[in-house]
């Protein structure tokens, strides 16, 4: 067995690396959008509640400005914990991305040293091809 084909046997280990930490990124990466989704939401649904609150609003009696404002409270609420969920998920998704970019650099690192060891060994042949053939003319000329 060559060193290329050994090689080539930790290229193939790298790939599934990269693309399970690929995967895993990518896995971060949209509960993070979900979660700012959900945030957009909620800052557009709490805008359309403080019109209800703005003179001239629907919310008529003190009994549903108040109810209104306790929602909002809770819609307050929702958005602080939101935004903590948020930030714990950037996190993980920056490390995800790192763990990502790491294996790709090894990836990357292991198919150039895989691509080194194949070109060697082709120059090898070609060399030995060359010789071959160099000591088989000579062999044909002194014959003559």
């Amino acid at each position: 067995m060559t060193r290329s084909q050994r090689i080539k046997k930790i290229v193939k280990l790298s790939e599934n690396k990269e693309r399970s930490a690929a995967r895993e990124f990518a896995a971060t990466q949209k509960i993070l959008n979900g979660y700012k989704e959900r945030l957009t939401q909620l800052e557009n649904y709490r805008k359309e509640y403080m019109g209800y609150l703005k003179p001239g609003g629907q919310a008529q009696s003190i009994t549903i400005l108040r109810e209104h404002q306790a929602f909002i409270l809770q819609i307050d609420e929702g958005i602080r914990l939101l935004i903590q969920q948020i930030n714990l998920q950037e996190s993980m998704n920056s490390r995800e991305r790192d763990n990502w970019l790491k294996e790709k650099q090894q990836l990357d690192t292991m198919e150039n040293i895989f691509e080194r060891f194949s070109c060697a060994e082709r120059k090898i042949a070609t060399l030995r091809e060359q010789n071959q053939l160099d000591e088989l003319s000579q062999r044909q000329t002194s014959k003559y």
